[in-house]
Formats: structure tokens, C-alpha cells, sequence
């Protein structure tokens, strides 16, 4: 048999040559070195099929021991004693080697798994897909590999990144964060099996959701009830158009506030969404795009006069050309961005002691709420806002019906707004 002293001991020649080893069990191959010109040496395999010699290159020395060479020499071997053609069979292991490779690359990662929960969103006309990926990226992003497969990740790779904002007293924000990852992981969960995303190359794999083994924070679940006084009002409002000594408000954040209120109550992701191609001046109304409204169809609102002259106003005093009558400073071919209302009235509040602590969502309930000291009615406060309605005749939704009448009421609605502010001043 060869040995490590005797392979050591041979000399190159002009052409490459073998040296075999001189013992070996029949219809088993046999092991042997090739000694190159070069002087280096390659172990090889050799057996024969149909009479005729076939090579399998082992590996060359010092890389590849002899007694390593021995081992594979022993398992194909083996495998030709059971009817199987070594080489045949590494050519298939490779091959399967390379499909698991191949799938392993093809499981989607959490990363991916967030963004295209984000795009389906997008797809579905659902408004919050920004927002909703902007929540995971700042919240939930810093604390994990997002480069991990999706189907990997247990509920206790969660349980700190939604401990974080409990622990800062924002239970709400907490529930938000898991209510996203719930849904993003239920996506992956069908998404294999998904035909209008059969062409995609990614899989995710994912058998369950981690998500639904952390309870909800049931205490933050609480419906608001607070609502701005009409005295509370006429100061923000005034304050709008007045205040700058110690507001240093933007221009488009100053009137945005206003337009919650003289559209009756919308919620700010609506006007702040807005597009000029939405507002029509000749017959006095604009329309929230279906993507763009919560009940996911297109809202109608009667423009008030007051509405009206504050839309001139941003039109007027616009520095950038965007399609958007709110847009982002940085990138005009986006909306401001919601964050921009919620920030000033933070500031707001830390400086205006008459006005109890609000948010946002507290305009919508404020004017429902106030409307209804003026005799405006639950119905016609209701078809302002957009409320959905089970009648007939709402289930075949006309977006102009009800227009008049949302019209006399929003004008209803501005006298004694207007009325009020006056007063206010003097």
C-alpha cells in the first residue's frame, strides 16, 4: 500500500504519471496518486465502468492527508459494492446541494417579510402602509437581525422590543407595533401558497405566528373620550392665525390644523393626503381618495367659505410645485407627514396652559361633539365624517348623495366658528 514516505519520494517527469496502490479488493477501485510535471500530487479514485477507467479527483497534497484519501476511497468503495456508480452519486448530492442552497436563499428574510406585507398593503389601497413600516423600522428594526429568516423567529425575540414603550407608559403605541407584526406574519403564513404571488422567487416557510403567543395590553384599549371645549377651540384657532411670538409654526402646519376643523371634523391623515387634483373650486367640494380614507372609499366634503380662502391661501403662498397641497419640505412629491401636526401640537400644549393636554384624533370628536350643541344632527355629523352606514341605500354608496345637506350643515358649522373666533378677539 502506499504511504505517505513512498508518495514524498516521487520525482516529477516530463509528462504526468500514476502510481497505484498495490493492493485492493476486487470491483472496488482502487486509490492512487498523480504525480504532475510540476512535481505537485493529486490523489485519485479509480474504477472501472463498462471495462473502461473512470477518475475521481480526491484532492492534492499537503491539502487532502492520505488517510483522508483512504476514507472517500473506502466510501465509494462501499457505494460500488452496492451497485452505485460513485460518481454518479456526488454529481447528485451536488445537485441537491445546490437546490437546498438555492431554497435556503430563496426563504425570505424578516426584512423582506415587513416589506412585503408593506407593498401588499399598498396594493390593497390600505392608507397606513407608510406609517405602519415606519413604526417597525424605528421601533423594531434596531433590536433584531432583519437579515434572519422570517421563520425563524419566536415570540421571545419580541417580548423586550414590546416591552420598551410599556415601560415608557405608551401601552397603545405597544399594542400598534404587535398589532403590525401580527399581520405581517400572518401574511407570510399564506404567502406561499399565495397564486397572485406565484412568480415571486421568495418563500417564507412560516408554520405559525409568534405574534399570537404575546398577549395584548388590554388596559391601553380604552375608546377616547375627550374633546376640546368650545372656549378650547376659539384659542387654537386663534392662536393659528395670531400666535407666532412663541409659535414658530410652519405656514402649512398652521393651516392644516384649521382645515380639520372647517371640514368638519376629518382626521388629519386626510387633509395632510390631500392632492390639488382633489379639490374642486368651481362646485365648491373636495374628495379623500379611497386609499386615502379610512372606510377605504372615496369621502365627498362640501368647501365652506372659509375652507375655501384657506386652500387659496396655500396655493398662494406655496414654494414648491407639488401635486400635494400639504408637502413634505424635503421632497415635495410627498405629503407632510402627520408627525408634523402631532409634534406642534406637543409643543402647543407645553406652552398654552388655557388648553387641556389633546392629540390629533381629538379634532374629529371635538366637532361631532360641539356640533351637537348648535343642533346639528347625528346623522348629518355622521355623513361629514364619513362614517359607514348598514341602510340599503349606504351599502350602494353614492359619494355626491347627501351633499346639500353636508353642505348647509359644515356652513352651520362655520358661522358659529367664525362667530366664536371673533369674539374671541375682542
Amino acid at each position: 500500500m502506499l504511504t505517505v514516505k513512498e508518495i514524498k519520494g516521487l520525482k516529477p517527469k516530463k509528462t504526468p504519471y500514476y502510481t497505484w496502490d498495490k493492493s485492493g479488493e476486487r470491483g472496488k477501485g482502487r486509490l492512487g496518486v498523480q504525480v504532475m510535471p510540476s512535481g505537485s500530487v493529486n490523489f485519485k479514485f479509480r474504477y472501472f465502468k463498462d471495462s473502461k477507467p473512470t477518475f475521481i479527483q480526491l484532492g492534492k497534497m499537503p491539502g487532502m492527508s492520505l488517510a483522508l484519501a483512504r476514507d472517500l476511497c473506502k466510501e465509494y468503495g462501499d457505494l460500488l459494492s452496492l451497485g452505485i456508480d460513485p460518481k454518479e452519486e456526488l454529481e447528485k448530492r451536488a445537485r441537491e446541494k445546490s437546490q437546498k442552497e438555492r431554497e435556503a436563499n430563496e426563504i425570505g428574510s424578516f426584512e423582506q417579510l415587513i416589506k412585503l406585507h408593506a407593498e401588499h398593503k399598498k396594493t390593497e389601497g390600505k392608507r397606513s402602509y407608510q406609517d405602519e413600516m415606519k413604526k417597525i423600522v424605528d421601533n423594531v428594526f434596531p433590536y433584531l437581525d432583519i437579515k434572519r429568516k422570517a421563520k425563524d423567529f419566536k415570540a421571545e425575540d419580541f417580548i423586550h422590543i414590546l416591552s420598551i414603550p410599556i415601560e415608557s407608559g405608551h401601552a397603545a403605541k405597544s399594542n400598534k407595533i404587535r398589532s403590525i407584526l401580527h399581520a405581517a406574519f400572518n401574511f407570510g403564513r399564506f404567502y406561499d401558497n399565495d397564486p397572485a404571488y406565484k412568480n415571486r422567487n421568495t418563500k417564507f416557510g412560516i408554520s405559525g405566528n409568534p405574534i399570537a403567543d404575546i398577549p395584548k395590553q388590554t388596559r391601553a384599549e380604552k375608546a377616547g373620550t375627550h374633546f376640546l371645549s368650545w372656549e378650547e377651540v376659539e384659542k387654537l384657532l386663534w392662536d393659528m392665525d395670531h400666535r407666532y411670538a412663541d409659535l414658530d409654526f410652519a405656514f402649512q402646519t398652521r393651516q392644516a390644523i384649521k382645515l380639520c376643523f372647517h371640514l368638519g371634523g376629518q382626521r388629519p391623515y386626510e387633509v395632510v393626503t390631500l392632492e390639488w387634483s382633489d379639490i374642486n373650486f368651481l362646485d365648491k367640494y373636495l374628495t379623500v381618495q379611497q386609499g386615502n380614507f379610512k372606510t377605504n372609499i372615496p369621502h365627498v366634503i362640501p368647501l365652506t367659505k372659509t375652507a375655501i380662502n384657506i386652500l387659496h391661501d396655500l396655493k398662494s403662498n406655496a414654494t414648491q410645485n407639488s401635486p400635494y397641497v400639504f408637502y413634505k419640505k424635503t421632497n415635495p412629491l410627498e405629503h407632510m407627514p402627520t408627525n408634523s401636526i402631532a409634534q406642534a401640537l406637543l409643543t402647543y400644549k407645553s406652552r398654552t396652559k388655557e388648553v387641556r393636554p389633546f392629540i390629533g384624533r381629538d379634532f374629529r370628536r371635538t366637532v361631532k361633539t360641539l356640533g351637537a350643541t348648535i343642533k346639528l344632527s347625528k346623522e348629518i355629523r355622521d355623513r361629514i365624517q364619513g362614517h359607514a352606514f348598514s341602510d340599503v341605500s349606504s351599502k350602494h354608496y353614492d359619494m355626491y348623495e347627501y351633499l346639500d345637506e353636508k353642505r348647509a350643515a359644515l356652513e352651520v358649522w362655520e358661522k358659529e366658528l367664525n362667530e366664536r373666533i371673533e369674539k374671541f378677539t375682542q
